[in-house]
């Protein structure tokens, strides 16, 4: 089984996009390889789903911040020794030696650059591989008792192995003669070529660790700590955007009891970003990622939807209305399958009138409220709460406005119960639109 979600959910939360500066991906790729950035991409298209495995990859991540390491290579120096190793030479120790001494003649009678660049690559790789030799030597000396240690010790084994002390031993040599050139060759791209190309791949998932863990220890984020499903339990500390630098932070803690948080207050008072905020967290943790809070307990969840930025579809003749109708009845549709989700709706209906926006939303909610699914539900519709209030599945909060002068202002932090902040026409008047229109300020 695997985490469900889809594009809507995605592009709300602004979770993916390699090429979107903004991106929650964006904020983690610091990677170096290219193969590290093929990684993290796939860690964020298949969140996990069993509480072990998101565990333990929170301490792998955990582990290698406490370690404060980097890669010992640029990523220029990386490409040009995965340049070197991929590409293999033949399996027999003949053949491939043969290679070699054809690559040589050629240079020599008609400056073939072939054995030029044969040595420089391997000369580079040796160095390189010496640097990763030294620092899984590190990581494995600091991993006892952590998931990452059985790993470790594998490569570590590896790169102290016999075959590969001649080559530590040469660097002092180099250039390298051509005899050690080719007994060199040899054993990287011949003799342990499989084995090379799953240290390779190693090396990216390192690549990595040390990527998203350093931006976690950087940025004051924390692991998660993953439950089973069965207990409903979704309990946030702190929690805020980690895509907001110095972000006001809240409380939120979602249980069997209490499914839905209904959410309501102003307009820019601030109920969008706490809602992606609470998503985004969630998302992270099935990843077993740092999350941006100051402490996060959850229950293992099926997927997460969200209906935050439904748009019309002019192809397809749907009003905004109806497309939000239709965001809703697919989101039923999951949450009738009996799957746990955490679902989130911004402002509910909000392309209809006040009238059936409220009698939607108070409808919706009141069924939603009865399946097992955990809801974040906002609205500035504020009748819809106070007809809601009998529903003891429930838990009302605000973000309140403050009025200082004749300007709102916002503490975005949350408050108990329903609020009743009305300031959407003392902003327009702020804005003086209606003397603009009347040519009285231009």
């Amino acid at each position: 089984m695997e985490f469900i979600t889809d594009r809507q959910t995605l592009d709300d939360l602004n979770i993916t996009g390699r090429y979107k500066s903004n991106s929650i991906y964006s904020l983690f790729n610091k990677t170096i390889t290219v193969g590290g950035g093929r990684q993290l991409e796939q860690l964020f298209l298949n969140p996990l789903i069993d509480v072990e495995a998101i565990n333990e990859r929170s301490k792998v991540f955990s582990f290698f911040g406490n370690l404060y390491l980097n890669l010992p290579f640029d990523s220029k120096e990386f490409e040009n020794t995965e340049n070197y190793l991929l590409t293999p030479t033949n399996k027999s120790r003949w053949v491939a030696g043969f290679e070699r001494v054809k690559n040589k003649f050629l240079h020599t009678v008609v400056n073939d650059p072939t054995h030029v660049v044969l040595q420089e690559g391997l000369e580079q790789t040796i160095v390189l591989f010496h640097r990763i030799k030294t620092m899984m030597e590190k990581i494995t000396e600091n991993s006892e008792n952590t998931p990452y240690h059985d790993t470790a010790m594998r490569w570590n084994n590896f790169l102290n192995a016999a075959k590969f002390q001649p080559a530590w031993e040469a660097m002092v040599d180099f250039p390298l003669s051509f005899q050690k050139m080719m007994r060199f060759d040899y054993v990287f791209r011949s003799l342990f070529y499989e084995e090379i190309r799953e240290l390779l791949e190693e090396i990216y998932k390192i690549d990595v660790y040390i990527a998203v863990s350093t931006v976690g220890r950087e940025r004051g984020f924390v692991y998660a700590n993953a439950i089973e499903k069965k207990y409903r339990q979704l309990e946030l500390k702190g929690v805020g955007h980690p895509g907001i630098a110095g972000a006001v932070t809240n409380d939120v803690t979602i249980d069997s009891e209490k499914n839905v948080f209904f959410l309501t207050g102003a307009n820019m008072a601030g109920k969008s970003t706490l809602m992606k905020s609470i998503g985004v967290a969630l998302y992270l943790a099935h990843m077993g990622f740092p999350v941006s809070a100051e402490h996060m307990k959850f229950s293992i969840h099926d997927g997460m939807y969200t209906s935050i930025n439904v748009s019309d579809n002019l192809a397809k003749g749907y009003s905004h209305f109806y497309a939000e109708v239709l965001r809703v009845k697919d989101i039923a549709k999951q949450v009738a399958s009996n799957k746990q989700l955490l679902v989130i709706f911004d402002e509910l209906f909000k392309g209809t009138n006040v009238k059936d926006a409220s009698d939607g939303t108070v409808a919706v909610v009141d069924a939603f409220s009865k399946r097992n699914s955990s809801y974040i539900i906002s609205t500035h519709i504020v009748e819809a709460g106070e007809l809601l209030k009998d529903n003891d599945r429930l838990f009302f909060k605000y973000l309140p406005t403050i009025v200082v002068g004749n300007r709102p202002t916002y503490t975005y932090t949350l408050q108990e119960g329903i609020t009743d902040d009305r300031q959407g026409m003392m902003i327009i008047e702020n804005e003086n639109i209606l003397d603009i229109i009347k040519g009285d300020n231009v």
